[in-house]
Parts: structure tokens; sequence; C-alpha cells
């Protein structure tokens, strides 16, 4: 029972609307059913067994007073009010079937952004591995496998690796804008991303 349900039985006792004898019978019942009871009821519980008792005693309902029984039915009615309702935390399968789903939609969403950004930087990489080994070629270097050895490290070798990519792409007849966003803008952009992403969700886990 609700502690809606206990404050109309207790008023309808109260209001005559029930026998002492009635309202102890359902009283019991609610009791019986189990679930989680106020405090006010708790209480008046002991007084209940006390009348049913008498009743049984008496064997002839109307027999015993029940003053008692109703002082505590209006103390328990005054202390019902007083408590605060609280909803039962009970496990929601809809609700939680729901969430991970959304989490589930949430880390696809994640795991292909990361793709993408994975996909950018390969792409980075592969051009400005070429067009530094290109640059070295053409500029300091004649043997071309020494250029590609030698290229293939200094490509990795942060700003550098960016300002001979950059040099090599704009003597390819890139336009410089273009030269710079690839090889400077983007890099930034897919360094910093990659960073924030590692800050918010962590290292990956296998």
């Amino acid at each position: 029972m609700s502690p809606a349900d206990w404050r109309a039985l207790i008023e309808a006792y109260l209001e005559g609307r029930l026998s002492a004898e009635a309202f102890m019978r359902r009283f019991v019942d609610g009791w019986r059913s189990g679930g989680a009871v106020p405090r006010a009821i708790a209480a008046m519980q002991t007084t209940v067994e006390a009348f049913e008792a008498e009743v049984i005693d008496a064997g002839e309902e109307g027999a015993v007073s029940d003053d008692e029984l109703r002082q505590a039915a209006q103390a328990a009615l005054a202390n019902l009010s007083e408590e605060p309702s609280v909803a039962p935390h009970t496990f929601d399968r809809t609700r939680a079937r729901e969430d991970m789903r959304r989490f589930q939609i949430q880390a696809r969403g994640c795991a292909g952004l990361g793709c993408v950004i994975a996909l950018v930087w390969v792409g980075l990489c592969v051009l400005q591995i070429n067009f530094v080994i290109e640059w070295i070629h053409t500029n300091l270097i004649d043997n071309v496998w020494l250029s590609a050895v030698l290229g293939f490290f200094i490509a990795f070798v942060p700003i550098i690796g960016n300002i001979i990519a950059f040099l090599g792409a704009s003597a390819a007849g890139w336009p410089t804008w273009l030269a710079a966003i690839v090889f400077f803008a983007a890099p930034a952009v897919t360094f910093f991303s990659g960073w924030s992403r590692y800050r918010q969700f962590g290292p990956p886990r296998g």
C-alpha cells in the first residue's frame, strides 16, 4: 500500500465510514501485503495488534473500546502527513536500454570521428614524406635512395619536416596558401583534436 492508501484507510475509520473491526482487518491485510511501510504506520502496528487480540478474546464485534486505536490512528494520520513521500528506487529496464543505446551511438560516433582524424593524419604524413624527399633530392642530395631514407626520417621531425614539406609543395606548383593549410594548419588541427579526445576519453582500451 502506498502512503496515500494508508491515509485514506485511516481517514475512513476516523470519519466513521469504517468500523474499528473493519479498519483493523484492512490494516492487517495491508501490513501483511509487504512492501515499504511509512514510519507512522509502523508505529501504529502494535496498537492494532493489541486491539485485534482483544477482539478475538471478546468474540464479539463492538464489545471492545477503540479509544486507544482511535488515538493511535489520529497520531498516525498527523505523522503520515508530515512524512515526505519517497518514491522507491527500482530498476527501469526500458530506461536502461535507452541509456545503453544512446551510449552505443555516441561510442560509434566517437569511433567514426577518430577514424576520420586518423585517416587525415596518415594522408598528411604521406604528403609530407613525399615532398620532403623530393625537396632533399632536388636541393641537397642527388642519390635517390639516400634522399628517400634521409627524407623519411626528417619528415617526422616537428616544424623542420613541415617547413621542408611546405617548400617542396610550393616548388611543385602548389599555391602558397594551400601548402600552408596542408602542412601547418591541418597538422595543428588534427593534433589538438586528437589531444582533446585523448584527454576526454583516455587511451584506447583493448
